[in-house]
Formats: structure tokens, C-alpha cells, sequence
């Protein structure tokens, strides 16, 4: 399914043992899976992994449906903390012909209204690798900035990669919301 138009909308619900087939075959490479998820998983993805991250309380994880035929078109996740952050993390748009094409910003837009509305938290940040100029492109237009301090580098292979992070506060998101 193509998500082509300005109408196409999303909706965020919680993940379940029912979905986990349906990542696992979204995951079809090991670098895919570091690109969402760093090194908390190992490839091959498995349901035991999955089960055992469904477990983790601090967790909070969706599918994310296309609103009009509840199609999986892909996942996320916000990891809560304790000090009045929490982290997007896990987010994935399944299929390459739903790319580039708003889906993602629906989706952060969701994640950031869900976050500030129903979280305790003053601030949101993910992580980006370096190379992924279009996620980075998305993050900047809900409202994301760099924060400098903070980078990992993960060795795949013979690849090394730079993860940036990002970061959103409330007032930013206040600010920045209003003018979406």
C-alpha cells in the first residue's frame, strides 16, 4: 500500500505478541535493525527478544496502522525515564514505497502529542544515525535540534557509524505545534 496524499493519516496503538511476526519479516537485514535499534536487539530478530522487550515497563510500543484499513505500516516505541525524559525509539516505516512521503512526520507528531499529553516529561530525544539524512530531515521539521553533547559510535561489520542525538522540549513542541 502506497501513503501518497496530504490526507493519509496514522494512528498509533500498542504493540503485541500478535504483531511480532509481522516486525520480524519487516526486519530483514542486520542493518536494518541497528539503523531502529542500535544494539538492543541481535539479528536474527526473534520472538523471544521481542517478548522480552514487551516486558520492559519503561516500554511503551505501537504499530502503527494506516487509519482507514488498520494496515500495519510500521513501529515505534517511547522508552520512559525517570527524569522528566523519555526517548523515541524503535521507529520504523515498513515499507520503502511509504517513505518520503509524510508518514514519518504523522507518526513523530503522534509520538511527541502522546508524550507531552500523557507522559510526565519536559523533554523528548531520540537518536539518528549520521548518514540518515531523510529521518533527519523529519525529526528537524516536528521540531528536533541537535544536541552536540551527546553521540555513540557502533562498529557493524567493518562499518563504523556515528549516532547523533536529538532533542525536542516542551515549549519547543508548544511552539513549533501550533505553527504545523
Amino acid at each position: 500500500m502506497i501513503l501518497n496524499d496530504n490526507y493519509t493519516m496514522i494512528m498509533l496503538r500498542p504493540f503485541q505478541q500478535s504483531d511480532f511476526s509481522k516486525l520480524i519479516s519487516w526486519i530483514d537485514n542486520e542493518e536494518l535493525l541497528v539503523t531502529i535499534a542500535g544494539n538492543i536487539f541481535t539479528y536474527p530478530l526473534t520472538t523471544a527478544q521481542l517478548q522480552k522487550y514487551l516486558e520492559d515497563e519503561r516500554s511503551i510500543s505501537f504499530c502503527i496502522e494506516h487509519q482507514n484499513s488498520n494496515a500495519s505500516v510500521g513501529h515505534a516505541e517511547i522508552v520512559s525515564a525517570n527524569d522528566g525524559t523519555c526517548k523515541i525509539d524503535k521507529l520504523l516505516i515498513a515499507d520503502n514505497s511509504n517513505r518520503g512521503k509524510g508518514v514519518g512526520q504523522q507518526v513523530m507528531k503522534e509520538l511527541l502529542k502522546y508524550a507531552f499529553e500523557r507522559l510526565p516529561v519536559n523533554t523528548v530525544e531520540l537518536n539518528v544515525f549520521d548518514w540518515n539524512k531523510a529521518a533527519i530531515c523529519c525529526y528537524q521539521k516536528v521540531g528536533f535540534v541537535f544536541n552536540e553533547a551527546k553521540t555513540a559510535n557502533f562498529q557493524l561489520g567493518n562499518k563504523n557509524w556515528t549516532a547523533l542525538n536529538m532533542v525536542l522540549n516542551r515549549s519547543e513542541w508548544d511552539s513549533h505545534k501550533s505553527s504545523c
